[in-house]
């Protein structure tokens, strides 16, 4: 009888500790902001802030992490990294003043950097080759169940027990899913099982499956540094984690104060967003195994322009639109955020690619600060979130040009 590929269980393991993660720290946290502004008397700028240092904190620590990563056991390093996540989460019912908060999104900052996305991203290109894709897709659809689920499971003692008694569900769930399946099911590499990387049953009796790659493959930091390719990359993945965190911490604030949207609607609203990113991660994870990745690219970021031009177009009190908002922003999301991680791993896959990917992560997660701050500080300026939204939409057009331009570099390294 055929045994299931071990590198499955690992993908589990690391479904269930992502969700727990990213989907608490950076999809639930903020439907937590319209309360504290309320009982902590903060702005618009305020709450957010701790989020774009936390997002300019990663952007250092994620290179880090990287090199770590490289050199070290990979669940060892996530074990320290949750473990450290958690304990921030406890410290939040706790806090008094803002610098509290922007402490404790330091310690996330440092938790993910070595428990987050780069170990996730190290330990599925070295299980998988074979269905990539569709693993890498699977992998990221578990952030954003997490924001689907999680606000459902806290919706009921954040309107009637306040947003203290809702943290302390988080806390304890957050907790267990993120270590225990750390600890059961993570394994560092397919050799230490005696297995080679593939992603059918008993690859290590077939052998390593060979699958295309560019010839922008296995090449060492300072070589990916001199390449085209390595900025215009960088380019559109700082676009679009800039209107992607901007998106996602004040997303809230703009549907629940500025278009008066009640608490139990926002809730599920978000989990609607959230819900379409399920769908998103697999529909794009798997149509990049079998299309062009940046035509599938393309398609993700349209969808994400698409979305936040519908947001701008929103009313107070217009709740449909935001539901066709949820479902094209949702997809657009999701899908952009698994298209950049299977582009980046397509050009840079190789014995270096825990630092290249740090690289990309610093990138990214400082023009996700400068989101989460811009957008925060343009809202109290001007009053509204319209220019906000008018700039973002203009840097995603941007950011398609660039796709395009990309498509066609890749065309002439292939040909």
């Amino acid at each position: 009888m055929k045994t299931v590929f071990y590198g499955w269980y690992v993908l589990a393991g690391l479904f269930l500790v992502y969700m727990a993660s990213n989907g608490i720290v950076l999809n639930t946290l903020p439907l937590f902001f319209p309360d504290l502004m309320q009982d902590f008397a903060w702005d618009e700028a305020q709450v957010t802030q701790p989020v774009g240092i936390f997002y300019l904190a990663s952007a250092f620590a994620s290179p880090v992490g990287g090199i770590l990563l490289d050199r070290y056991s990979p669940k060892i390093l996530m074990v320290i990294g949750l473990t450290t996540i958690t304990a921030a989460l406890a410290a939040i019912p706790f806090m008094s003043e803002l610098w509290h908060f922007i402490a404790i999104y330091c310690v996330f900052a440092a938790g993910l950097a070595i428990g987050g996305l780069i170990p996730s991203m190290v330990l599925l290109t070295r299980w998988f080759d074979r269905y990539r894709g569709i693993a890498v897709g699977f992998l990221l659809m578990a952030t954003n169940l997490g924001g689907w689920l999680f606000p459902l499971l806290i919706s009921d003692a954040l309107v009637n027990d306040g947003w203290r008694a809702a943290m302390f569900i988080l806390i304890f769930l957050g907790g267990v899913m993120m270590l225990v399946p750390t600890l059961l099911l993570v394994r560092d590499r397919p050799q230490d099982m005696g297995l080679q990387p593939g992603g059918g049953p008993q690859e290590s009796d077939a052998g390593p499956v060979q699958v295309a790659t560019s010839s922008a493959t296995d090449l060492t930091l300072k070589q990916a540094l001199q390449s085209p390719i390595f900025y215009l990359l960088a380019f559109v993945t700082a676009v679009m984690w800039f209107c992607i965190v901007g998106l996602l911490q004040h997303q809230s604030i703009f549907i629940g104060q500025d278009l008066a949207i009640d608490t139990a609607s926002l809730a599920f609203i978000f989990s609607t967003f959230f819900g379409c990113a399920l769908l998103g991660n697999l529909v794009f994870g798997y149509l990049s195994d079998h299309f062009d990745k940046g035509l599938i690219m393309l398609a993700a970021m349209v969808s994400l322009t698409l979305g936040l031009i519908l947001l701008r177009s929103a009313e107070a009190g217009g709740v449909s639109l935001l539901y066709i908002f949820a479902l094209v922003a949702g997809l657009g999301y999701s899908g952009s955020f698994t298209m950049i991680q299977l582009t980046i791993a397509e050009f840079f896959s190789g014995a270096s690619y825990g630092k290249i990917l740090g690289t990309f992560v610093f990138v990214d997660t400082l023009a996700g600060s400068m989101g989460a701050i811009v957008l925060g500080s343009m809202r109290v300026a001007q009053g509204s979130y319209v220019p906000a939204f008018n700039m973002m939409i203009g840097l995603c057009l941007a950011a398609l040009v660039s796709v395009l331009y990309l498509n066609r570099q890749k065309q002439k390294m292939m040909s």
